[in-house]
């Protein structure tokens, strides 16, 4: 058995957090807004009054993808700094820890589509940083970041759901016991939400991924003579 001492297991802990860090501001950051927008629409014109606390939640949590750094900070900060540290150590390490995860996964049946899912997303993110890097060897470095944004948002929903299928494990486990109805339906809920991320947010990594791929440079040489009247 190879032992891990507690330096070499603060380093991978560390690099782990550097790498996810990002992610962990901006998904909930911009989630978040579309949840209240969300909110908002539910209640339809009434909800922009003061009358609901919403319209005033709408405004607060516009804050959070601007402070402690804006989404196209952490973008360039992800792709640019943090897959490429170490020559990309943090990025394999991050890549074992879902794959441990799918591992337990695929060893439950219920779970076992969800965890493929969740293999083939990370083979599509191996796929789109190894493209990205080449490109950062080949051209400039404006070319590499151009779509740092896009990179992030797709890192972030493959991250969530990486979570998302951790949780589904303990829902699994906790539903094998003698529960009491509330916790019962408790778990259930968890299990649906689990569900819904996979079927509703994990699917739209596949657009992101075809223009991550593409790296044609579109936004780099665009130039502003191009819209002067």
């Amino acid at each position: 058995m190879i032992r891990v001492s507690d330096g070499e297991e603060k380093e991978r802990f560390g690099l782990l957090l550097d790498l996810l860090t990002p992610a962990a501001k901006t998904y909930p950051s911009e989630m978040g807004i579309i949840s209240v927008s969300q909110g908002l629409q539910i209640l339809g014109g009434y909800g922009y009054c003061d009358e609901f606390p919403l319209e005033q939640f709408y405004r607060d949590v516009r804050i959070h993808p601007i402070h402690e750094g804006t989404t196209g900070i952490q973008g360039l900060d992800l792709l640019g700094r943090k897959v490429i540290m170490k020559d990309g150590r943090a990025f394999v390490l991050f890549l074992q820890e879902v794959e441990k995860t799918i591992h337990e996964g695929q060893k439950i049946s219920v779970l076992k589509p969800y965890a493929q899912r969740l293999h083939d997303a990370c083979e599509n993110l191996k796929e789109v940083t190894s493209h990205l890097v080449e490109l950062a060897l080949k051209q400039k470095a404006e070319y590499f970041l151009a779509d740092a944004t896009l990179y992030l948002e797709f890192f972030g929903i493959v991250s969530v759901a990486w979570q998302w299928l951790i949780q589904a494990l303990f829902v699994q486990k906790a539903l094998e016991k003698d529960l009491s109805d509330r916790e019962t339906l408790f778990y259930k809920g968890k299990f649906y939400t689990f569900r819904f991320f996979f079927h509703y947010e994990l699917p739209k990594i596949e657009g992101l991924v075809r223009r991550l791929m593409e790296s044609d440079g579109l936004t780099v040489e665009m130039k502003e003579s191009f819209f002067v009247d």
